[in-house]
């Protein structure tokens, strides 16, 4: 792990705090750099890319279930 010295906003330091319930200040870049990369990874996700027809999808969820389906 690397030790890096920066300047952080005391005010969103603790906003940030709150928000991830971490009380450390490492602890808390941590989270927030995971989550900041987390929502990119959710942003890029597009379910276009997957070849699969809504019929697959229900017939895979019947399967699962043994043979009840949902209605949505």
């Amino acid at each position: 792990m690397a030790r890096t010295t920066v300047n952080i906003d005391d005010k969103l330091l603790d906003q940030a705090r709150r928000a991830l319930g971490t009380k450390a200040v490492t602890t808390t870049v941590n989270a927030a750099l995971a989550a900041a990369v987390r929502q990119a990874r959710l942003d890029a996700f597009d379910v276009r890319l997957f070849d699969v027809t809504d019929e697959e999808i229900a017939e895979v969820r019947r399967d699962r279930t043994g043979g009840a389906s949902s209605s949505t």
